[in-house]
């Protein structure tokens, strides 16, 4: 059994850590890959650059996940150039400072909401005539504190928590047409944000090592690579889940 059928897979936000992670996993795996990036051109040239070592297409364009009719003509676009989407991940968000709740900014509930929640929206349902056709699969990324809150850590958390939600509605209404829908809720994973604070505050990755169970943070790789199984007929019967990749910090 083929993991995919021709066409290929979106990455909306496939220039960040995580996001790259998921494109080369892909590619790894033989599929051509779109994707979209907010600001950082270099690091779309990278990524498109990794992907094309593998041996696969890459094809990338610049995205505000807000602008809802321009995530539309992304897909379109992506998917005439691919021959067909048979997967969308959603890999966007706003950016995150730590605050508490009573002390969080208007602007920052307005950045989630606008970049994250309705990000989201946008994607999901400008994929989902493509996954139609393609009995395709959508994926977001999302947080482990889905499971377990963090102190200062609400924007997120509250976002996310309405991406999780909208994900399982995917998979309730849409399983006629054969379209699955999962999140992956990421604990801690190194990436170079994560690396850069991690050196700022070296207690920090002491403590994680503490409250992981695996003892250690996880790997862009291993999220790159879990997402590629959830969009593979290889979970073809896993739709509506919320699964944590955190090392068990949750527990």
């Amino acid at each position: 059994m083929r993991d995919f059928d021709a066409g290929g897979a979106f990455v909306l936000g496939g220039s960040g850590g995580l996001g790259s992670a998921v494109g080369t996993a892909f590619a790894r795996a033989g599929v051509p890959v779109a994707f979209s990036y907010n600001s950082d051109s270099a690091a779309a040239d990278r990524t498109a650059a990794d992907i094309r070592k593998l041996g696969v297409r890459a094809t990338f364009c610049q995205l505000d996940s807000s602008d809802r009719a321009g995530v539309f003509a992304a897909l379109n676009a992506a998917a005439d150039e691919l021959g067909g989407l048979h997967s969308v991940v959603y890999a966007g968000g706003a950016s995150f400072t730590p605050e508490f709740f009573s002390r969080t900014e208007e602007s920052v509930w307005q950045d989630w909401l606008k970049y994250d929640v309705m990000g989201a929206l946008n994607l999901a349902q400008a994929a989902l005539p493509h996954l139609r056709a393609s009995k395709g699969a959508f994926t977001a990324l999302s947080t482990y504190q889905g499971d377990m809150i963090e102190v200062r850590g609400a924007p997120s958390a509250i976002a996310k928590g309405a991406v999780d939600r909208m994900v399982k509605v995917i998979a309730k209404e849409e399983g006629r047409f054969g379209v699955r829908a999962n999140t992956l809720r990421c604990g801690w994973i190194g990436v170079d944000g994560v690396e850069r604070l991690f050196e700022m505050m070296p207690h920090l990755r002491e403590g994680k090592r503490k409250t992981v169970p695996l003892g250690r943070v996880g790997h862009p790789e291993e999220v790159g690579e879990t997402i590629v199984f959830l969009s593979s007929r290889r979970a073809g019967y896993i739709t509506g889940q919320n699964i944590t990749a955190d090392g068990g910090e949750s527990l």
